[in-house]
């Protein structure tokens, strides 16, 4: 149950990379801004801390907790500057590459996880996959982009937010453990005040000094979005929370075969809207690594 579940969050999440994409490009250009927005607007969840939530003991699980919620978050600030510097359909799919990568090695030391032969093939070609899309081909560049380090850095960060959160679900319930760790996103949210770029949104209601949209277009855009991202995130979270997070995170590959087919045809159909070059050969590598995601969600299913 928790595959399907999984694999349905990362159908959705592929559609928010997209979007992620073209907000960056096109309406908040600065990473700490759309971090700010993304996280801040979590903050109003410690409203239904008093509600049916377990308060967490001791300092190891508050650790936990903020590890999950800051690690997050500066997962996906890490994420959005590697947007910058490359495109969503190669660095999507290395974040997705390294994020499972680092869950396996994290959760082979703090969690009791253990896989057949076929489990741990499945995985590999699932991580292999996404490797295989992340690499780009151009006239006069092929491997890996500028973004490749921050997309490294946001695959471990999600690893460690995700193994945290996964020990949180298993002490206080999928419920409070979800929380506490979105809580914790919410108040790095209000520590990002401590940027001039990101109090500058309060000191001018007209366009901010970013150069993008004015803040009320960049906060009803960022909103859809958001509203989309929470439902992938809640999916993947309680998939996370009644399955094995290494087995979850290998899904991932799901999610960059079905981004990479999105983005070709809003490429040719709807270049306007959205845009990425794709060199001679390219298509065929980033269709074999679709084809070799296929083959381990069949092994893993």
């Amino acid at each position: 149950m928790y595959i399907t579940i999984a694999i349905g969050a990362y159908l959705v999440l592929a559609i928010v990379a997209i979007f992620d994409k073209f907000i960056v490009d096109k309406s908040v250009p600065r990473p700490i801004l759309l971090t700010f927005y993304s996280t801040v607007s979590l903050l109003p969840l410690v409203f239904l801390t008093p509600f049916g939530t377990e308060m967490p003991s001791g300092l190891w699980d508050w650790s936990a907790c903020i590890i999950s919620g800051f690690g997050f978050s500066l997962a996906l600030w890490a994420s959005y500057r590697g947007l910058q510097d490359s495109e969503v359909s190669h660095l999507g799919p290395l974040i997705g590459a390294s994020t499972p990568f680092f869950v396996f090695l994290l959760g082979a030391i703090f969690l009791p996880e253990v896989f057949s032969s076929r489990q741990l093939i499945a995985i590999g070609l699932l991580i292999l996959g996404s490797l295989i899309i992340s690499l780009e081909q151009k006239k006069n560049f092929q491997g890996w982009h500028g973004g490749v380090v921050w997309g490294v850095l946001a695959g471990f960060l999600f690893a460690a937010s995700h193994i945290a959160s996964k020990y949180i679900y298993g002490v206080y319930g999928f419920y409070s453990g979800l929380i506490w760790t979105r809580v914790f996103m919410g108040v790095f949210g209000v520590l990002l005040l401590a940027s001039p770029t990101v109090r500058g949104l309060f000191s001018s209601k007209k366009k901010n000094h970013a150069g993008g949209h004015s803040v009320g277009k960049q906060i009803l855009l960022v909103g859809i979005n958001k509203l989309l991202g929470l439902v992938g995130v809640l999916l993947e979270q309680y998939a996370i929370a009644i399955g094995s997070v290494t087995v979850v995170n290998a899904l991932v590959g799901v999610q960059y075969g079905c981004l990479v087919l999105l983005v070709i045809l809003l490429s040719f159909f709807w270049p306007k809207l959205f845009r990425e070059e794709y060199a001679r050969g390219e298509i065929a590598q980033e269709i074999f690594a679709v084809a070799v995601i296929a083959m381990g969600l069949w092994l893993l299913i």
